[in-house]
């Protein structure tokens, strides 16, 4: 909480400056949205690690860029090359950010996209090729992710 006060505090000397008269009002008021903050946003329970997310963030981009390389292919082939449809993948992170994050990572990477969950919690893909290995690349992405969150030590 004294990092949420320290950034409010901040945030209030930035927009008023540091008049005295201004920190009488300023710093109960950081502290009163430091407590309302934490309140409605609680502390989360995941750890970013650094190197995991510049993993994570590397593997996203070297795959957003082949994706995107192989859509371009698939539109300009003559007979297009498309097998479209759907797949489910199985996904063992629990509902919660994580999962959000992995479902909002895997819509942004071309060539497929979750479009929706089962009841058993798997994620239902739609595919330009339901023959790539889909399921493999949101698995990496789930093991990238878990790392990048602190879940996973290795």
């Amino acid at each position: 909480m004294l990092f949420r006060f320290a950034i409010f505090s901040a945030l209030w000397i930035i927009l008023d400056g540091a008049k005295p008269a201004g920190l009488i009002v300023g710093l109960p008021a950081a502290a009163l949205a430091s407590w309302l903050s934490a309140r409605l946003s609680p502390p989360r329970k995941h750890r970013i690690r650094p190197a995991a997310a510049l993993a994570l963030a590397w593997h996203f981009i070297c795959s957003s860029i082949a994706a995107s390389f192989d859509v371009a292919r698939r539109a300009f082939h003559p007979r297009m090359l498309l097998h479209p449809g759907f797949i489910e993948v199985r996904c063992t992170l629990p509902n919660g950010a994580l999962r959000d994050a992995h479902l909002a990572l895997g819509s942004l990477l071309p060539g497929s996209l979750p479009v929706g969950e089962t009841k058993d919690g798997r994620i239902t893909l739609h595919c330009l090729d339901t023959r790539q290995p889909a399921e493999e690349q949101m698995l990496r992405q789930e093991v990238l992710l878990r790392r990048a969150a602190g879940e996973i030590v290795s």
